[in-house]
């Protein structure tokens, strides 16, 4: 975690970019569908601005937006799905969804509107479902709906519509329209005659207002498949001349009705070939009513929920022989005669939820249709060995929250073909060790609280997949629990407090839980862990606990790394680990060892931890991770360069941490408004904890301007001294370079004689010959033979005497030093030699520096000042040394040599000599 101030240079750059931030003030959107954007439970007035043109899925719900105007939705132009439910909106601008064209479905649930007009929905052309339940509509213009030619589903819930010529105009304008919701209205009549064309609607939708009448004399509904008079009272009248009208309805919802049993029977007669009849909650609930109920022969799915059924007798369902699906929920039953389902010989799915069933009923005995049978929440104690037989085609079965304390596994032992077991909310001791045996082929088990679990108890059950064992209390659990899983792929387990090994029970009362010790899981198909310590408990696990769980890719902890620091092996055995949920820890200690085993991770979820740096990550590699959920910790400052550490990241949400609103966070904030790869969830709602002055306010609204008054005079000072030495280099470069070039090559001659006389080297050679490749000719025709050959002297030619391989300035270097003194053949091609003007540019200097004889100026031909004037250093030294020149020479050459002869014999002093007179 930054705790310095953020960098006085970095500030430069913390001035708002005019590009779009990838962030949003009040929404989020869903990293698996990126296109789906929510914005819901905010205090907004209006749609949100910021919003992407690539949203596809809006739904900005649970607000305060009370107008709808043309230019909310400007440039949203791939939107298919607006949901504006829960909000106060009560007028909406014509066109105000012109833009919308690829639209489908918009809902408009619970707001405050009273009227639709002609121009409100133009421009949806392609719009099939339109939801308005609870508002207050109470008209609709002629031509609202006519742009919605596509419409399919429309919802008018609970609204105060009264007149059916309302309903006649939406279907000349919806032709394709098939689901209609009038529920909650004002209309009194449904009535064909009202309607002047057949209908395409196939549901229908008319409960739970002050309907008096349906009236069906003409073939209005031909296509009607599903009817729901729900909710209706007892002067209801039902008037349909001919049954062949009806002929299609396969739903009827009668439920919460309050008819007479004439009315039952009239409607009844009028729908032969219903499939499904919702009985549930009726007040006139008898045998006479089943009766007639069940007398149609076409009758498979019947629901009398909540009918207040305490006892259900032999009488109530003996024409009810066709049921294949029996809803009996929320009866407060006690009791069920042995026979009174017995009649039942074609029902697959039976729904006992919610009674007061203290055993299983004995009728279900020998019912091998059932496949699908629910005993939740009633007050089953006990299981018997004969509660299930005979139900060989049993698939799921739910004991969910009942008493039962024991189990014996004898019940099951008809249950052959049984794949789901819920026994979640009971109070069980153990399974007993037939358990696996008799539930070989189950795949689901869902058993929280139970209080043992001894070894190889799912020994036997090798096809079960999911496996959920979470537990709130003290459990006992024996080594060896998962053999025999060989296929499970999700697990969901509460470690216990208590774990017996082969020798004894290991326990540390001293911590406010207690050390467990467990082998590997060894699950090698597991994918999904999830594992839930209880508060009390704190859970010390081994170094080899994930050992075995090679394929898992989604693990979920809480409370697990209660005892700080996480071991750093921890999941050196989950290597394809992609989602990483840990939260709910009291202090959590991370090291980036820990996630170098699983570089693969893509989520990592880190909640509710007091979490207070994320250091750890910089070293982590996690190079895949895309989301980074950080939520509820104690991070007050938050360093940006921890999510460079992260290249993949997309998704990082840090809400409700207790964040420092100062310079620290400043880089922070200036990454989180302007970074285009990370999308920082619900950033525009970071609030300041401290300092007191910035407390409740914005992180992101802190005006990072603040943090560079100390730096105005700084970046002055910087820059200033920047452009300075811009122009002072230019300057230098243009026109002191060869300056610059002699200076450095004289420091070299410098540090080379100091060398030199430091190791007191003696003269190798008697002169040094520095002359330009074309006037090699003249070197070694004249020059040689006269001075090597006739005097004697020992010379320095570069073409035979320099070291091979070194580098050509430590060679001439070398030459000149090592020489006593130093002949430069000068001519017009030597001045602009490179290598000649240093090698003159060195001998100078040694000249200069020992102010010796050591330097002897050979002429080949006549030169002017004008020529000489840009070699400076060449001019000096003519005007203090004496020279030979050998175009004057010609007739007199050997006067000429004994003069290069005495040259080089001559130790006198410099003497001031004029300039050579020009050619």
């Amino acid at each position: 975690m930054m705790t310095s101030n953020f960098p006085l240079f970095a500030l430069l750059f913390l001035h708002p970019l005019p590009s779009q931030p990838y962030t949003f003030h009040d929404c989020t959107f869903n990293l698996n569908y990126p296109c789906k954007f929510s914005c819901k439970n905010q205090e907004l007035s209006r749609i949100p601005f910021d919003l992407p043109s690539s949203v596809e899925i809006l739904q900005v719900s649970d607000s305060k937006i009370q107008k709808i105007q043309q230019s909310d939705f400007n440039g949203l132009h791939r939107l298919k799905v607006l949901n504006l439910a829960v909000n106060q909106i009560r007028y909406i601008e014509d066109a105000a969804f012109s833009h919308l064209s690829v639209l489908t479905e918009l809902n408009f649930d619970d707001n405050e509107l009273t009227h639709l007009t002609d121009n409100m929905f133009e421009g949806l052309f392609n719009l099939t479902t339109l939801n308005f339940q609870s508002n207050q509509i109470e008209s609709i213009s002629e031509l609202a709906f006519a742009p919605l030619r596509n419409l399919q589903v429309l919802d008018l819930t609970k609204n105060v519509l009264s007149h059916t010529s309302v309903t006649v105009s939406i279907f000349l304008s919806c032709p394709l329209l098939q689901t209609l919701y009038l529920r909650g209205n004002h209309f009194t009549s449904f009535k064909s005659e009202s309607f002047p064309f057949p209908l395409n609607i196939s549901e229908l939708y008319l409960g739970s207002q002050p309907l008096h009448s349906f009236v069906l004399h003409s073939d209005l509904l031909p296509h009607l498949e599903s009817l729901s008079l729900s909710g209706l009272h007892s002067d209801f009248q039902w008037d349909v001349s001919d049954k062949s009208f009806l002929t299609n309805v396969k739903i009827l919802d009668l439920s919460y009705s309050n008819f007479t049993l004439e009315t039952y029977k009239s409607i009844f007669s009028s729908v032969t070939s219903l499939e499904n009849l919702d009985l549930s909650n009726v007040s006139l609930f008898d045998k006479r009513l089943l009766d007639l109920a069940c007398a149609i022969p076409s009758l498979q799915e019947l629901h009398v929920r909540d009918n207040a059924i305490s006892v259900l007798d032999n009488s109530f369902f003996q024409l009810c022989v066709h049921l294949t699906y029996l809803d009996l929920s929320e009866n407060s039953m006690t009791n069920m005669s042995e026979s009174s389902l017995q009649i039942l010989t074609g029902l697959s799915t039976l729904d006992v939820e919610q009674n007061s069933l203290t055993e299983v009923p004995l009728t279900i005995r020998n019912m091998s249709s059932l496949i699908y049978m629910y005993l939740t929440k009633n007050q089953i104690k006990k299981l018997h060995c004969l509660d299930f037989a005979n139900l060989w085609n049993l698939i799921e079965l739910s004991l969910y929250e009942n008493r039962l304390t024991e189990l014996d596994s004898c019940a099951f032992q008809d249950l052959h073909s049984l794949k789901i077991l819920d026994l979640n909310k009971n109070y069980l001791l153990q399974f007993d060790d037939s358990f696996g045996i008799r539930l070989s082929n189950l795949e689901y088990l869902s058993a929280d609280n139970v209080a043992w679990l001894q070894r190889g108890v799912f020994k036997n059950m090798s096809h079960l997949k999911n496996l959920g064992l979470d537990s709130t209390k003290g459990t006992i659990v024996e080594e060896g629990i998962w053999d025999g899983l060989t296929e499970l792929v999700q697990l969901s387990y509460s470690p216990p407090t208590i774990f017996q090994t082969n020798l004894d029970v290991i326990s540390n009362s001293s911590t406010r839980g207690l050390s467990l010790y467990q082998q590997g899981f060894n699950l090698p198909f597991l994918q999904s862990l999830y594992i839930t310590v209880s508060t009390e408990t704190c859970f010390i696990y081994p170094d080899d606990f994930f050992r075995g769980l090679d394929n898992l890719k989604e693990f979920t902890c809480f409370n697990l790394f209660c005892a700080p620091p996480v071991n750093k092996k921890t999941f050196l055995y989950t290597p394809l680990l992609k989602v990483l949920k840990i939260s709910d820890n009291k202090v959590l200690s991370l090291y980036p060892e820990l996630f170098h085993p699983i570089g693969h991770l893509q989520s990592l979820e880190l909640s509710y931890n007091q979490l207070n740096s994320l250091d750890f990550l910089l070293q982590a590699n996690l190079t895949e991770l895309q989301s980074l959920n950080l939520e509820n910790n104690d991070l007050s400052v938050i360093n940006e360069s921890v999510f460079e550490a992260l290249p993949s990241l997309k998704y990082l949400q840090l809400s409700n941490n207790p964040f420092v609103c100062n310079c620290s966070n400043a880089g922070f904030i200036h990454w989180a408004r302007t970074n285009k790869q990370v999308f920082v969830d619900r950033a525009f709602q970071f609030k300041c904890v401290s300092p007191p002055s910035q407390e409740g306010h914005l992180l992101l609204e802190f005006n990072t301007q603040s943090c560079l008054e100390y730096t105005d005079f700084f970046c002055f000072i910087s820059t200033s001294a920047l452009v300075l030495f811009t122009l002072l280099s230019s300057f230098i470069c243009h026109f002191l370079r060869w300056q610059l070039v002699y200076s450095f090559y004289l420091l070299r001659a410098y540090l080379y004689h100091t060398k030199k006389r430091r190791h007191g080297c003696e003269d190798i050679y008697d002169a040094f010959v520095s002359y330009n490749v074309h006037d090699e000719d003249w070197v070694y025709r004249q020059l040689v033979p006269e001075l090597e050959e006739r005097q004697g002297w020992r010379l320095c030619l570069h073409h035979r005497d320099f070291q091979p391989g070194r580098a050509i300035m430590e060679n001439i270097t070398d030459a000149i030093y090592s020489s006593r003194k130093t002949l430069c053949v000068i001519s017009q091609r030597y001045l602009r030699s490179e290598w000649c003007s240093r090698e003159i540019q060195m001998a100078s200097f040694r000249l200069l520096d020992e102010k010796k004889d050591v330097l002897i100026l050979l002429f080949l031909e006549d030169l002017s000042s004008n020529q000489l004037s840009p070699f400076y250093r060449m001019r000096k030294l003519l005007r203090s040394r004496t020279y030979l020149n050998w175009s004057q020479a010609q007739n007199h050459t050997g006067l000429f040599w004994e003069k290069v002869r005495r040259a080089l014999q001559s130790g006198a002093k410099l003497t001031n000599n004029p300039l050579p007179a020009q050619v």
